[in-house]
This record gives C-alpha cells, structure tokens and sequence, in this order.
C-alpha cells in the first residue's frame, strides 16, 4: 500500500483482516474509491449517520460523490469515474498512471468547488440541529438553500438553521398525520 498511497492521505478501504502481529488487511472496493482527492472530510456523530444498504451515492445533478460512514466520517468530493487507472509494479513497487493528464489536472472549477461545499455545509447544518444524515435529506437541505436564494457562506448562519427545522418539524407532523 505505501506503493499506491502516502502518509496522510485520505482513503476509503474495508477491514479484511486482523493480523497477529496487530496489522490489518485493507481492501478498497476499487481505484475509484481508494484515495479520496478534491472533497471535504466531515467528522460528524456516528449516532447521526443513517443505516442503509448503500453508502456510497454519486449525486448526478452536482457531480459529486457522497460517502456516508456509519463511524461518522463523511466525505464530499468531486465525482471520480470508474477505471482502473493504476498500475502498481511488483518488482520495485513503482506506480504508473496510464492517464498521465490526469497527474496534470490539479483544478477544480469553481462551480465544482461551489457544489461541494454547498453540500458539506447542508451535512454540517443537519449535524448541528441532531437531525439523522441521509442523502435524501441532505439533498433537501440543498435544493432549501437553493430555493430560497442563501449563499453557501449563509448556510451555516441561524436564519438557515430555522429553516431547516421548521422544514424538518413540518415533515414530521405530516408523517405523524399519515400514519393515523
């Protein structure tokens, strides 16, 4: 792994294994998910994370990956497709990219930049007010800030905060009704 990756880089990888000597094997599901670049990691309460059968969602409208961890880490980042990208070379475990623009590209458009962080700031909001964090609900947050025309700075202002519960107090009182 110190081949492919670096001390401090940001990863997403599987516990395979414990080993004796108290090492793990680490499996990442694939290159598109194994060093996590141009995003924010949150670190949220883990009680807030909510449990689903997916956690990993590629939200099209944005071009953004989402990774919801159960132990609260969070991650938004710009969208990374699919491919197998990285050769690692066994016999001097030297790295080589068959895509060697993608070494070169290093900028983030600002409209991508925007997304992101309207996002985490849709995640931070929701784990200040104790709400469970889901994708859906973080996309409602963001579609809320959108609506009502609040820049990305703002969102993290109380007048935002109001918003968002009485839109959760709302919601809730209709699901409340429905099941009566």
């Amino acid at each position: 792994m110190r081949g492919i990756f670096e001390e401090n880089d940001v990863v997403c990888a599987e516990v395979r294994n414990f080993q004796h000597d108290g090492s793990l094997q680490l499996q990442a599901r694939s290159q598109k998910y194994g060093k996590l670049e141009k995003g924010q990691l949150l670190i949220v309460d883990p009680y807030l994370v909510k449990k689903s059968k997916q956690h990993f969602h590629h939200l099209e409208q944005f071009g953004i990956d989402l990774i919801l961890g159960r132990n609260g880490f969070i991650w938004v980042g710009e969208h990374v497709e699919a491919r197998d990208s990285m050769v690692v070379d066994q016999a001097n475990s030297s790295e080589q990219s068959r895509f060697p623009e993608e070494k070169n590209q290093t900028h983030t458009p600002l409209e991508m930049r925007q997304n992101i962080c309207r996002i985490a700031n849709a995640v931070r909001v929701l784990s200040t007010l104790g709400f469970s964090i889901d994708a859906d609900l973080i996309l409602e947050t963001v579609e809320l800030s959108s609506t009502v025309k609040i820049d990305i700075h703002d969102m993290l202002g109380s007048e935002f905060h109001v918003l968002v519960a009485e839109r959760e107090a709302e919601r809730r009182s209709l699901m409340g009704k429905r099941k009566r």
